[in-house]
């Protein structure tokens, strides 16, 4: 049996999956609670917080890291000068 066939042999009030799928049926139901503006807007908004927290997070850091590294190079000094006049 074709295709075309099955779809002549189909009852007049039903469809077959294929007639579903070539036609657009909207859905009856509730209307949209948030445009789709609304939802974009809002999902940059939250990347951008979550990039500059990371920024910020990782600024923070260095500076950690630099006074540390300041405080090694003074020891690193202060024990050099102790170590020079005694030789």
């Amino acid at each position: 049996m074709s295709q075309a066939e099955a779809t002549t042999a189909a009852p007049s009030g039903s469809t077959t999956p294929d007639d579903r799928a070539t036609s657009f049926q909207a859905v009856k139901g509730e209307p949209e609670h948030y445009s789709g503006e609304t939802l974009l807007v809002s999902a940059y908004a939250v990347l951008w917080v979550i990039v500059l927290a990371w920024v910020a997070l990782a600024w923070r850091k260095q500076a950690d890291l630099s006074s540390r590294l300041d405080d090694l190079e003074r020891v690193i000094d202060d024990a050099a000068r102790k170590q020079k006049p005694g030789e």
